[in-house]
């Protein structure tokens, strides 16, 4: 795969069989020949709002500020936040990853949304999802992910879980009821 995947969403295929990336958007942030990083966009946690992760990070919060959820962005490092944001507001540690889509985990985006000053578009995520050097490849050629364009409308969508899924293929012009959960070759 010798394509530059960063700011891409991997869609899971039907017959992705781990259960913690079905029916999976995933935003990829970070490739390069070693890693690659992305988050779970559509998996919400219904446990933990921006109130919660505030409160984690130990960020006073006296305003009435609007709750958003906060995501699943993957298994791997599950006690660590990331933050995708619009570029409206840029902190020390944001990464552009797209046309108007950053992602950070500066403690200064948490400190804007405290005072209800945050940046237009926010999206919080504990955990990412992780690949090594040339397993993503290989879960693309085992028929596991589709590769798309993102856009900071697909990215800051306000459905929630599957719909997601869903609308991202049918822009592609897949219909999600054709696909099929096994591959062939001939």
């Amino acid at each position: 795969m010798d394509q530059e995947l960063l700011g891409k969403l991997l869609i899971a295929s039907p017959g992705l069989e781990d259960v913690r990336f079905q029916n999976s958007v995933i935003l990829v942030c970070e490739h390069s020949n070693e890693i690659t990083m992305g988050l779970i966009l559509n998996k919400p946690l219904y446990n933990f709002d921006t109130y919660q992760f505030l409160k984690k990070m130990n960020i006073n919060n006296d305003l009435k500020i609007k709750s958003t959820p906060t995501f699943f962005g993957g298994p791997v490092h599950l006690n660590q936040g990331f933050i995708i944001h619009s570029n409206d507001k840029k902190y020390s540690t944001s990464e552009y990853i797209l046309e108007g889509v950053m992602i950070t985990s500066s403690e200064g985006i948490l400190k804007d949304i405290s005072k209800n000053q945050p940046p237009q578009n926010a999206k919080f995520f504990l955990g990412c999802a992780v690949w090594d050097k040339g397993q993503l490849n290989n879960e693309v050629l085992e028929n596991c992910w589709i590769i798309t364009n993102s856009s900071k409308e697909l990215i800051f969508h306000n459905d929630l879980e599957i719909s997601l899924w869903k609308d991202t293929l049918t822009k592609m012009g897949v219909d999600p009821k054709r696909l099929v959960s096994y591959s062939g070759s001939a």
